[in-house]
């Protein structure tokens, strides 16, 4: 045979098995967002922009009893989904049918976002965690491994430390045997100090410990008054981390320190609260950071996962990561030295009225942004302004004005620009996609006087029914764990409204409210407070007299940015509030979007119930569908068979939407899938 045309052959050969070995790496979803480096983006495309607006439902399984939220993101691995129900029940399914192949109730509780895939061999297991525990599971029936930790658990909490609430309701990042992980706390003096944690996969035996609040002499340490260590809390990862495989380099995005709206007693900047840091993924070792808010004092936490990303500048392609804010700005950074690709600009910040308290004189911030940086009154009609003309008649609307006793707007409010769903890249094009909430908060303290505690005002209110110790009484169910069954707005309402012989308790303040929360929630006896403090009057957003927010619209958008110069490329409305599904000003939105190698973006995410499917060109609406609750919570692209999936979790439970416990998978008709 002629050498050329053996070479001919053998090159045949390796282009297809390339394109086979590329067809079967992409058809799993074996990580949380896609991939370690969070970039929410599928290779597959069958699915395009001609076909897309014949999508059907390929099949929807009903994972357990609707109640609370549900914001879990499934997994797909050679064919079969994973995922999580609105009670942490996890579940097999046949990913192409939505058969169940198994389910595994372990009686645990907690909100969860996803779960992690790890295998080794034959040894194939699906993590995830609930509250403060680690489990692992065998993927392939679902019960618990015994030989990780003990019997299948690790308890995460910290060793030695009794502090307030610990959760982590996110997937981790597993890396060379490794799960690395942050976690949730309480917002107040009773937060545990924010550290990243690695665990073997195998054993769940710790591996490495990064302190995110340093340790006295550590680096970071001379940001804090002297003794103030020993009792700071936050500067937590809560959100979610992205890893750089090749370099073995992790990304985290950090909290705010706690308390987290009056800091009297952490003065200076707070290092490594509101910062990204870059650690050895392997070691734990710090390698450096950027803080984006000095002393916050407005609840600014890092809400996004990193992006890992590439961009051009100069005629070069730079590795780099994204990080998306609370305050509405975004900041790319080169991978290696941590610099800015964007300018950085300062903003002075105001004096506080608060006793002790000292704000940073300025906070330096990216000169790209994802949402507004200042309020402008809502002109959606002359009653919707008059309306909150009147509310906003004497509180202070300066931008970056700190906490007072009063009333002060902040802009965007506590759960924008970003949010916890993160951005999508599109390697096609170098552009970054991103869903923005773009409202106005309201930030008022309240004053708590001398003699307070969280055990008095629960023992006062509510301990004669339901037991000092939430154990119950002949008048009234026990507590213990209604949290994690009902839900805390739930909660909030039954203490509000009353419900069965229980009266609405309609005159308690916010910060009672607070107090027995923070109580049922972990029934420990506080000691009574010997100084005056301060206290959040509640998270809600200006609102209209329609229950319209009180800015002017847009008020969610879904963005694409070209990360080369950072300009908006477009910018849409995104999504509609339930009272109004018609207004076509968009809304607020939990749950991020996937960008596809054929130029489509699908996402969910609004209160509207809707999922969607954009041109990631324009931003113009190519396939719409409406679930049976809204998909807070990121989809799934997946194939099995040759034929490819998009799979979302429709949980709602929040603004509005009833609650959920759906799962949807859709695909192309038959003959058009192939």
């Amino acid at each position: 045979m002629h050498v050329s045309v053996i070479y001919l052959i053998l090159l045949a050969f390796l282009i297809s098995g390339c394109a086979q070995e590329s067809s079967s790496e992409n058809s799993n979803w074996s990580v949380y967002l896609g991939d370690s480096g969070r970039q929410h983006y599928s290779a597959l495309d069958q699915i395009n922009r001609d076909n897309v607006g014949q999508l059907e439902v390929a099949w929807i399984y009903n994972s357990g009893e609707p109640s609370g939220t549900m914001y879990a993101s499934p997994l797909v691995v050679d064919g079969v989904l994973y995922g999580l129900s609105p009670s942490l029940i996890a579940f097999a399914v046949n990913a192409a049918t939505g058969e169940e192949l198994w389910r595994s109730d372990l009686d645990v509780n907690g909100a969860q976002r996803g779960l992690m895939w790890w295998e080794k061999g034959d040894d194939k297991r699906v993590f995830f965690t609930a509250g403060k525990e680690l489990l692992s599971l065998n993927a392939a029936d679902g019960r618990l491994v015994k030989s990780f930790g003990e019997n299948g658990r690790v308890d995460l909490t910290p060793g030695g430390e009794k502090r307030g609430y610990l959760g982590v309701t996110v997937p981790g990042v597993i890396y060379e045997d490794m799960i690395m992980l942050g976690f949730s706390t309480t917002e107040g003096k009773d937060a545990h100090r924010g550290s990243i944690r690695s665990y073997s996969a195998i054993d769940g035996k710790l591996k490495w410990q990064f302190n995110t609040i340093p340790l006295v002499g550590e680096p970071g340490a001379e940001t804090w008054p002297e003794g103030s260590l020993e009792t700071a809390g936050g500067a937590n990862a809560w959100t979610g981390m992205a890893l750089d495989e090749k370099r073995g380099m992790l990304f985290v995005p950090t909290g705010s320190a706690t308390p987290d709206f009056y800091g009297a007693n952490r003065l200076g900047d707070n290092l490594y609260a509101n910062s990204l840091i870059a650690v050895d993924a392997r070691t734990g070792k710090y390698i450096w950071h950027y803080q984006v808010v000095r002393h916050d004092l407005w609840d600014r936490d890092n809400p996004s996962p990193p992006t890992l990303v590439q961009m051009e500048r100069d005629g070069k392609v730079i590795d780099c990561v994204t990080l998306t804010t609370k305050s509405g700005h975004l900041y790319v950074f080169n991978r290696d030295t941590g610099e800015s690709m964007y300018p950085l600009v300062d903003v002075e910040t105001l004096p506080s009225t608060l006793p002790g308290e000292v704000p940073a004189p300025i906070q330096t911030v990216s000169s790209v942004t994802i949402s507004r940086q200042s309020f402008e009154i809502t002109d959606r009609t002359p009653e919707a302004k008059k309306s909150v003309e009147e509310k906003i008649a004497g509180w202070d609307l300066r931008p970056w004005a700190p906490p007072r006793v009063g009333t002060v707007l902040i802009y965007p409010w506590y759960d924008g620009g970003a949010e916890w769903g993160g951005s999508a890249f599109d390697p096609a094009t170098n552009r970054l996609i991103i869903n923005s909430n773009d409202e106005a908060g309201i930030l008022e303290l309240t004053e708590i006087p001398i003699g307070s505690s969280r055990f008095g005002t629960y023992a006062t209110n509510c301990g004669g029914c339901h037991g000092l110790e939430l154990e119950g009484t002949d008048r009234g169910v026990a507590l213990r764990g209604v949290i994690e069954r009902l839900g805390y707005p739930e909660v909030i309402k039954i203490i509000g409204q009353g419900k069965g012989q229980m009266p609405a308790l309609t005159e308690l303040s916010q910060t009672q409210y607070g107090a027995i929360l923070g109580y049922i929630n972990e029934p420990v006896k506080d000691e009574p407070t010997t100084s005056v403090d301060y206290a959040l009057g509640g998270y809600v957003y200006l609102k209209d007299h329609e229950g319209l927010p009180g800015n002017s619209p847009p008020w969610g958008t879904l963005n694409s940015f070209d990360l080369a110069t950072g300009k908006l490329v477009w910018k849409v409305p995104f999504g509609n509030f339930l009272s109004h599904p018609e207004l076509g000003y968009g809304a607020i939105s939990y749950g991020g979007p996937v960008v596809t190698a054929s130029g489509l973006i699908f996402i969910a995410a609004t209160p509207d119930k809707k999922f969607r499917a954009y041109d990631s060109t324009d931003g113009k609406i190519l396939w719409e569908t409406e679930l049976t609750a809204a998909g807070f919570s990121t989809p799934a692209v997946y194939s099995v068979d040759g034929v490819q999936y998009v799979a979302i979790s429709a949980g709602g439970g929040r603004l509005g939407p009833p609650s959920g416990s759906d799962y949807y998978a859709f695909r192309l008709p038959g003959d058009d899938a192939k």
